[in-house]
């Protein structure tokens, strides 16, 4: 059980990634490739555990999320109806500060990690 709960981060980025993917292609027509990188990669992630690689992504997703919470916030001003700037505000602050909770999230699991040396396999466990 705990360790279905221990991808929950890597299975939120991947949601994340697929949205950004799928909502590329209806508003450009084209397909984004490096959304679908990020995707593939946390998918990998989740079967080869590997340290280093958790450390980077959770890192690198987690301050992402607080530019793209700063992004989010210093635009209110800048919609032109209240309602709508309310709820793309109030979403786009409950989403971000989800992904930033999941980067910490990712960061620490992989910080606990105990890494087991065999000859030339590297494993973790948990």
């Amino acid at each position: 059980m705990k360790k279905r709960f221990g991808i929950i981060p890597e299975l939120f980025f991947m949601g994340m990634g697929m949205f950004w993917t799928i909502e590329s292609y209806f508003a450009l027509g084209s397909v984004n490739y490096f959304a679908l990188l990020v995707t593939w990669l946390l998918f990998l992630q989740i079967f080869y555990k590997n340290r280093l690689a958790g450390l980077i992504y959770g890192t690198a997703l987690g301050s992402f999320s607080v530019y793209m919470l700063l992004a989010v916030t210093s635009e209110y001003h800048e919609l032109e109806a209240a309602s709508i700037a309310m709820r793309s505000t109030a979403l786009g602050v409950v989403l971000f500060s989800a992904a930033i909770l999941m980067g910490i999230a990712m960061v620490y699991k992989y910080v606990r990690t105990k890494v087991n040396y065999d000859e030339s396999v590297l494993t973790v466990t948990y």
